[in-house]
């Protein structure tokens, strides 16, 4: 027998992990149990749709079912993470996975899959959390770094705690979950919900105005962002919010609040947009000016 053949048998002699064979089994009980339970059960896609566009007529539900994203000087918008997540459960039949892949002192990778039990459709993806977190204030805190952000003000890199670390981890789980699982439902289905989503919104809102600027007004306090920073942002006082306004501003709540975005980010977009606005102001009487003064020759040359 030769050595490679001995140690092939060897290695196959060894004993395996217990704990490992164990998770092992685990996971393929418990995804055999879901395949048996979506062929006893398979879904109605007319009845979930039905079910999705009912969640949307809530008032409260709608509210968070948007987000708004400054991406290249304009904004993205589309169903967040909490839209996504009752969507996926009325949708049913479907399961997310997650597996850790490599963790260091550094970061930790994470596979996160989305499985239509009825189609066998997959999507997944790889994530990578970093184990620091930015921070105004470094008090009490290893430093691992510091850059200057857009305000031109110092912000420090530091070694991110195991709270933070999970909530990051969650996160960015919440993310796949929403941009991959989504890919599993019909895209009429969930734009049919968005229309259903901004309708509810703007009848809310027009109902009383001036409690939903408040109540939206309250709502960016309690994530630390003054009424000040927020009429800057409109360019005008929360007392001439119009309804479009109030739904946008929900959308930029939902998005902070999930960690997707900074306020900073929509600072820095208005700030651009108001500047280009200027610039064009500034042209346009230019022009005008030009105009004036060209017609003024015109009239003393006859």
């Amino acid at each position: 027998m030769s050595n490679l053949a001995i140690m092939e048998q060897q290695k196959s002699l060894q004993p395996s992990d217990p704990a490992a064979v164990a998770a092992a089994e685990a996971v393929k009980a418990r995804i055999q149990s879901a395949y048996q339970m979506a062929i006893y059960k398979p879904r109605s896609e007319s009845g979930a749709r039905q079910k999705i566009l009912d969640a949307c007529k809530n008032k409260t539900f709608a509210e968070a079912a948007e987000y708004s994203k400054p991406v290249g000087g304009s904004s993205i918008k589309g169903p967040s993470i909490r839209f996504a997540e009752l969507a996926l459960r009325e949708w049913g039949n479907v399961i997310v996975e997650t597996q850790m892949l490599y963790e260091d002192m550094a970061t930790r990778r994470v596979k996160v899959s989305v499985l239509d039990l009825e189609t066998n459709a997959s999507f997944g993806r790889d994530i990578t959390i970093s184990k620091t977190v930015e921070r105004a204030n470094s008090s009490g805190r290893e430093v691992l770094g510091q850059r200057t952000n857009t305000s031109g003000k110092a912000v420090y890199i530091v070694k991110a705690t195991d709270d933070e670390i999970a909530n990051k981890e969650s996160a960015s789980i919440s993310k796949v979950v929403r941009n991959e699982g989504l890919r599993l439902i019909p895209a009429d289905i969930i734009e049919d919900a968005m229309t259903e989503v901004h309708k509810t919104l703007k009848s809310g809102v027009s109902k009383d105005i001036k409690t939903e600027r408040k109540k939206i007004g309250d709502a960016f306090i309690a994530i630390g962002i003054p009424v000040d920073e927020l009429e800057a942002y409109l360019g005008h006082s929360m007392d001439r919010v119009t309804d479009d306004e109030v739904v946008n501003l929900r959308s930029i709540y939902n998005t902070i609040k999930s960690g997707e975005s900074k306020w900073a980010d929509y600072m820095y977009q208005a700030e651009k947009e108001q500047k280009a606005e200027q610039r064009a102001i500034n042209l346009e009487e230019s022009q005008n000016a030009i105009k004036d003064a060209v017609g003024k020759l015109k009239e003393n040359n006859a």
